[in-house]
């Protein structure tokens, strides 16, 4: 293995910690409002396109999710007053999920929760070196998302 395979794999491998840490980070700074992170990954995703309106198949595709887990979520969400489903027209087994001002605003509790965090975190980083990490996060992120392997 070359040096540049080396350092591919170190890169996965430090990501890999970086997301448990992260994650376990997360889950812990939200817990005390009722959110968990995948309600909260969720959340974050219908509050960029807040008006927009997503069916389960869509969300379980773009959240990588099987569909009875992401149908879970959307019950909990539903259940919390942070989502609304409106039956299809047409077809009576399809609903179309919206967020509500509720969602939204469990949203920004979730991420004024974990502020504190954040900036502790980065704290005696440059901006150079924040502007460096998110373009190169970026890059990795528009790859993996151009590149999602097929779900089974």
């Amino acid at each position: 293995m070359n040096s540049i395979e080396q350092k591919q794999q170190r890169i996965v491998i430090q990501l890999g910690i970086v997301q448990q840490l992260m994650g376990t980070r997360m889950q812990q700074l939200i817990k005390p409002l009722g959110v968990s992170s995948s309600e909260f990954a969720l959340l974050n995703h219908f509050s960029h396109q807040p008006t927009r309106s997503w069916t389960i198949s869509e969300l379980a595709k773009v959240m990588e999710m099987n569909q009875p887990g992401i149908t879970k979520v959307v019950a909990n969400l539903i259940e919390k007053g942070a989502l609304v489903a409106t039956q299809d027209k047409t077809d009576k087994r399809k609903r179309h999920l919206t967020i509500t001002g509720q969602g939204l605003q469990l949203g920004r509790d979730s991420m004024a929760r974990l502020a504190p965090d954040i900036g502790a975190c980065f704290a005696d980083w440059q901006e150079q070196e924040l502007d460096q990490l998110l373009a190169t996060s970026a890059k990795l992120m528009e790859w993996l998302d151009n590149h999602r392997l097929p779900t089974k």
